[in-house]
């Protein structure tokens, strides 16, 4: 089954990366962030992982490995071009107007929070978006035209909806924990901004409504359960050995083990939207004899692989149950050809 809403675009791309504090005796090979705070004392050893995952087709670009103390505007994933058409979502972590004025230039599509603090202008006059959405009362979806960045470089969608209570109290609880951490205090403009769920875009909005927008973003967190799988199942971030060498090579092969378990994902069920990706790396933990068998040659590798798909095909369990109260991000994009949006 396919999604329409995102084959609207030549590819829907989400990008993020997760870092793996190491042992510092392998400071020579990845170099950690050292800072640390009042809370923790840093790392000297340290490596990120960066993924793009595209998710019309299930391709990944990566995980690239750099040090870990490079931030997210580093990755080494800018090298790797877009397509025209494509669309990119990512986290603030990724904000950058250079980048954003770069994929508009490109003729590629962007889809991200927006960051407070930007210069944003409305029809020619500079504004400050936070005063433009309170003067509206207490409208809820506001959507306007803004171009980005003292020298306007970047013209592109506002997509504006009030925080529901929960949102806005989990979204002060955070602001307290990281004030607490870093020894600063919230601001009041901190408080109104968490008020809000601000998405800028440079969709057409004959191409995508704002309500579609807000659905669409909720992808993104699709690339949040690859690490939680990546980490939880996979266990990329943990090793039973000090050996230093042996860590780094416990932790390239368990990648490796990864990969191929969404390799074996996009050879069974990659077209069945509602997927869990969860229960397809419990379906491959339970076939690693008979892939062992195929890479130690007891069996024909080929003959392994078969076995190994015809055995998810048929088991229960590989997608998400349809529920009311909490639907998947998979049901809800569905929901939105259907105009249930």
């Amino acid at each position: 089954m396919t999604i329409p809403l995102l084959q609207r675009f030549r590819g829907v791309y989400i990008e993020d990366g997760s870092s793996i504090s190491l042992p510092d005796g392998l400071e020579r090979y990845w170099r950690g962030c050292r800072g640390g705070n009042k809370q923790s004392r840093g790392t000297q050893a340290g490596v990120k992982l960066t993924l793009r995952v595209d998710m019309l087709q299930g391709t990944l670009h990566g995980p690239l490995l750099q040090d870990g103390r490079s931030h997210e505007s580093k990755s080494l994933l800018q090298q790797v071009p877009l397509v025209k058409g494509a669309l990119w979502i990512a986290d603030l972590g990724y904000f950058a107007l250079v980048r954003l004025a770069q994929l508009s230039q490109a003729g590629v599509y962007f889809l991200m929070p927006l960051k407070d603090g930007v210069v944003t202008w409305v029809e020619g006059k500079r504004v400050d978006v936070l005063s433009v959405l309170q003067a509206q009362g207490q409208e809820g979806d506001q959507e306007y035209a803004l171009i980005l960045g003292a020298g306007k470089q970047v013209p592109c969608r506002l997509l504006a909806r009030r925080a529901t209570e929960a949102q806005v109290k989990r979204r002060h609880a955070q602001q307290d924990e990281y004030a607490h951490k870093h020894g600063t205090q919230v601001t009041q403009r901190q408080r109104e901004w968490a008020g809000w769920i601000l998405l800028i875009s440079n969709v057409p909005a004959p191409l995508l409504t704002l309500a579609e927008a807000f659905v669409l973003l909720r992808v993104r967190w699709q690339i949040e359960l690859v690490w939680k799988l990546w980490k939880m199942q996979g266990q990329v971030d943990e090793w039973q050995t000090k050996n230093e060498a042996r860590i780094l090579c416990e932790i390239y092969a368990k990648l490796l083990a990864v990969l191929l378990q969404h390799w074996l994902m996009l050879l069974t069920c990659w077209d069945d939207p509602h997927r869990s990706s969860i229960g397809i790396g419990e379906m491959v933990r339970d076939q690693v004899v008979v892939l062992a068998h195929g890479f130690c040659r007891r069996l024909s590798l080929t003959q392994a692989l078969r076995l190994v798909c015809e055995a998810i095909r048929q088991a229960t369990g590989r997608s998400i149950a349809g529920r009311l109260a909490r639907p998947s991000a998979s049901r809800l994009l569905l929901a939105c050809d259907d105009g249930l949006t």
